[in-house]
């Protein structure tokens, strides 16, 4: 057990000084005129799931995968994320695992369960996303515009990450209203 300890420690050290790296930009952006193309992928029971399941609601599409240490780290940050922005209906969270481990995603799930849907892309379809690291994750807009976009770990959590994403929530609230 102490050998488990010490590795979630190490990994936690790398996480912060990973997200440290970035800590100048917490999302890059992206042209508002970039769509996202829908995907249907099955989810760890089996059910299919489309990105437009969640038009209407701003789109957090996470890319992982079990073999990636940090990635795992992240979902628990994403959950946490989830867990403070999801009340309001405007943020949903996908994650979507690169590879047929499907075993590996549900005893990942059972050590670290989440609650947002954790999708399976068995066959490397999603990579005309433009996915060149894992972790990679996007922010897809209400309409389906790609808005940003992360390589690399984030601390999906921080005060910041969540004071970030709900100004970025209003100010597109607020440009839509103009219309």
């Amino acid at each position: 057990m102490n050998r488990f300890k010490y590795g979630f420690l190490y990994v936690l050290v790398i996480f912060m000084l990973a997200s440290l790296a970035h800590a100048d930009r917490l999302l890059d952006p992206m042209p508002r005129t970039m769509k996202a193309q829908n995907f249907t992928l099955p989810n760890t029971q089996g059910d299919d799931v489309s990105l437009t399941d969640f038009e209407g609601k701003f789109v957090l599409v996470n890319f992982w995968s079990t073999e990636c240490t940090i990635c795992r780290a992240e979902l628990t940050t994403m959950q946490d994320l989830y867990d403070q922005m999801s009340s309001d209906g405007r943020l949903e969270i996908i994650a979507i695992h690169a590879g047929n481990d499907v075993k590996g995603v549900v005893e990942q799930m059972e050590i670290n369960p989440v609650s947002y849907p954790m999708l399976i892309d068995m066959d490397l379809q999603m990579g005309h996303w433009g996915i060149p690291t894992l972790p990679t994750t996007y922010l897809v807009t209400p309409d389906g515009s790609f808005a940003y976009r992360v390589l690399g770990v984030r601390v999906w959590n921080s005060p910041s990450m969540v004071d970030f994403l709900k100004e970025v929530f209003d100010d597109y609230d607020r440009e839509r209203s103009k219309i």
